[in-house]
């Protein structure tokens, strides 16, 4: 009997202890939960978020050095070539055409390119070319000067007449300066020698010959026969070509 009361008073003393430990523990929480600056709940509850929070996503920094954009390729310089050609026996043109590899600068421009380029060579005047164009048209005892002048310009390319050209219209140009006949090659003949087998012809065939037939005999026969007859039909081109032969 005695141990079984002291079973039950130990039992009876935990129990007292356990209800002591549960009542202070209640009442130190209790005492927790009323102080003013307990921040322990904030751990559980979700702060409320503004407004103006923007949930897409985020836009990626852009970095603090870009790439440089690919250089787009730029357009040629601009320059242009000035054609030079015989356009009568005392006279030369000067035509801006394209030159490929380049911008072309359009005629107008061109042209005043070349009147700047060439201000100290007189122009005779303007002219339109079979193509359509226009030109400039100089004396031909100034076409050094020209030459000179167009190939001193970065922006101008010069495309020259043929040598060959040019020496046979200068020398041919002597005769219509001096106003007379001039031989300039060896089978070209003086008009004291063309006179001279002028007069051995027929004369019954010098009276049938209009003057436009009788100068193209005397034409022909200045250059020692090397010349090309082109009149139209029924004009007597086999009557001239009969009295040169």
């Amino acid at each position: 009997m005695d141990n079984g009361e002291e079973e039950e008073e130990i039992t009876e003393e935990q129990r007292n202890r356990a209800e002591a430990n549960r009542l202070a523990a209640l009442a130190k929480r209790k005492d927790r939960i009323s102080e003013p600056n307990n921040n322990s709940w904030k751990l559980f509850k979700c702060r409320k978020l503004s407004g103006n929070v923007d949930f897409h996503k985020p836009q990626t920094p852009s970095p603090v050095n870009p790439p440089p954009n690919p250089c787009t390729p730029s357009p040629p310089p601009q320059r242009f070539r000035a054609r030079l050609e015989i356009c009568s026996p005392d006279s030369f043109c000067v035509t801006p055409v394209p030159l490929q590899g380049f911008t072309y600068p359009g005629e107008n421009n061109c042209l005043e390119k070349l009147r700047d380029c060439l201000s100290c060579v007189s122009v005779l005047h303007c002219t339109q070319t079979t193509c359509g164009g226009k030109a400039c048209v100089y004396h031909l005892r100034d076409y050094e000067a020209v030459l000179r002048s167009l190939k001193s310009s970065k922006s101008i390319e010069c495309e020259e007449i043929p040598w060959g050209t040019f020496n046979v219209v200068e020398r041919l140009s002597n005769s219509l300066a001096a106003g007379r006949w001039i031989p300039c090659r060896p089978e070209h003949l003086p008009d004291e020698k063309v006179d001279e087998l002028i007069s051995k012809l027929p004369k019954r065939l010098l009276d049938t010959l209009h003057p436009f037939q009788l100068e193209g005999v005397r034409f022909g026969l200045r250059r020692g026969g090397r010349c090309l007859i082109a009149d139209e039909m029924g004009l007597g081109k086999t009557l001239q070509v009969m009295l040169l032969e």
